[in-house]
């Protein structure tokens, strides 16, 4: 025959059961916390990633449709303004490069200098 138990150990077995159960529902519940804070963290960083690869794209949209409008605009001319344009062009590219190659090795001095003086 079982031995019948007193109310008070009947009473600390339930006090017992019940804290082992909230105990692990804490730690469920932390668990949970912590796994919906870590989506939430990575969630944030993938949208900030995507906000500035957006950023950078609309820009790079904005570059090309600068060029097609400038490329359009060469198509449109006139054959004499046309040829005048890369006429012109041609130019000042050359000059572009001779002055380039006349002054790099100064500039190139000085960048040196720029640099050691930080």
């Amino acid at each position: 025959m079982a031995k019948a138990k007193k109310p008070n150990e009947i009473r600390e077995e339930m006090r017992k059961q019940m804290a082992a159960k909230y105990k692990q529902d804490v730690e469920h519940w932390k668990k949970l916390a912590r796994d919906r804070w870590e989506n939430y963290m990575d969630a944030t960083k993938r949208l900030a990633d995507m906000n500035d690869e957006n950023a950078k794209l609309k820009e790079l949209i904005e570059a090309q449709k600068e060029w097609i409008e400038r490329l359009m605009d060469f198509v449109n001319m006139p054959d004499e303004q046309r040829g005048a344009a890369v006429k012109e062009y041609v130019e000042h590219r050359q000059m572009s490069e001779q002055f380039r190659e006349l002054f790099s090795p100064y500039f190139d001095a000085l960048n040196r200098l720029n640099i050691l003086s930080f």
